[in-house]
């Protein structure tokens, strides 16, 4: 069977499919309930250093910026390429929420979602124009 992608670029496409519905529907199944959601999530935040209001908008946010991530990658090219980095950036500001919470197990996983965007982004062609 023959075949004109490589195992390379197989590869990268599973990974973007894979980070692109992951990132979909991490921010979609959300929606209907963004509310409670935002609540549940703010109350663990409660004994760090974030103002309550500051931790609620960012909450809110989420959702909707894992949808437009998941969107632009699951399109490629260009639009791929700055989901990539867009996601490794709410990784990363993930990471220091759930670090002021000491929550080091959620923060391991973080880090495996950073390395995955690190990985699909080193994988994209670059498409400066």
């Amino acid at each position: 069977m023959d075949s004109s992608l490589t195992n390379g670029q197989l590869a990268a496409l599973i990974l973007r499919i894979g980070l692109g519905v992951n990132m979909l529907l991490h921010g979609a199944v959300r929606l209907p309930n963004l509310s409670a959601t935002v609540e549940k999530m703010a109350a663990g935040f409660a004994g760090t250093i974030l103002p309550d209001m500051v931790t609620k908008g960012f909450l809110y946010s989420v959702s909707f910026i894992e949808i437009l991530i998941g969107l632009a990658i699951l399109i490629g090219g260009p639009f791929g390429r700055w989901g990539y980095f867009a996601g490794g950036l709410l990784m990363t500001a993930l990471m220091f929420g759930t670090s002021l919470k000491m929550d080091w197990a959620t923060v391991a996983t973080q880090v495996v979602y950073l390395i995955a965007f690190y990985l699909a982004l080193n994988h994209t062609p670059n498409q400066r124009s």
